[in-house]
């Protein structure tokens, strides 16, 4: 893997975040960088948005909202969520997320580079399904390599994307919208919400009703959502 993963901690307990910092500085410091910690759910929600981390280490018992109820109010993200806490009675709701773990505090060394291992090779796996023009799909048939050119939308669904194409079928791979749009990786391809990535040359008009939305030529409507709205706007000059 050529990238290392980008990774941002939240817990409100300074020690906390320094103890979880330190180790994985220590043990993964090949495979990870951390590119943002805070304390409180505020800032963790804007860096989430700014930083757009490969994973999340979020501590669950929080002050005035924990962590599982953190994760129900941004909604679908595309990020891989490591929970850390104290107490075991999260275990079995936080998998309600589809975590990639469940560390208790204290964290074994063995555990955190298990875990860290686990999501870089996941990740290879995922991006073995992209060439440099042409998304793979595979099915129980074989393989189906579709132009990026013929894409119309990506849309998130968890950990699945459903990809919209010209010719009006759909189709459903599994890998974050995340890491779709790292791959494509063009300028014909934009960012809108977080569930839907467009392709800019199958827009069809842009509707200023219900905080904005595009539709494509296709007639699919899609959302722009709040945090991307300047975005957008910049791009369609609107």
């Amino acid at each position: 893997m050529e990238r290392k993963l980008r990774a941002i901690l939240i817990d409100d307990e300074l020690h906390c975040l320094e103890t979880l910092k330190f180790d994985l500085n220590r043990f993964c410091s090949d495979q990870i960088t951390i590119v943002g910690e805070a304390q409180n759910l505020v800032k963790a929600t804007a860096m989430l948005i700014s930083e757009k981390p490969d994973v999340l280490f979020l501590d669950i018992d929080l002050p005035g909202m924990n962590g599982l109820e953190f994760l129900e109010t941004i909604g679908d993200i595309d990020v891989r969520i490591i929970f850390t806490t104290a107490h075991s009675k999260y275990a079995i709701p936080a998998y309600k997320f589809k975590a990639e773990a469940f560390l208790l505090k204290p964290i074994e060394a063995s555990e955190l580079k298990e875990v860290v291992s686990k999501i870089i090779t996941d990740i290879n796996k995922e991006e073995k399904h992209f060439t440099n023009e042409r998304l793979a799909i595979n099915d129980m048939h074989g393989t189906t390599y579709v132009p990026y050119s013929q894409i119309v939308a990506c849309e998130s669904n968890n950990n699945y994307c459903i990809i919209h194409l010209k010719d009006g079928n759909t189709n459903t791979v599994s890998k974050t919208l995340k890491y779709i749009e790292q791959a494509i990786n063009s300028n014909n391809f934009l960012r809108i919400h977080q569930s839907y990535l467009v392709n800019t040359e199958y827009i069809n008009r842009y509707l200023k009703s219900d905080g904005g939305s595009l539709e494509m030529m296709n007639k699919k409507i899609f959302p722009i959502s709040k945090s991307y709205k300047e975005k957008v706007s910049d791009f369609l000059q609107v």
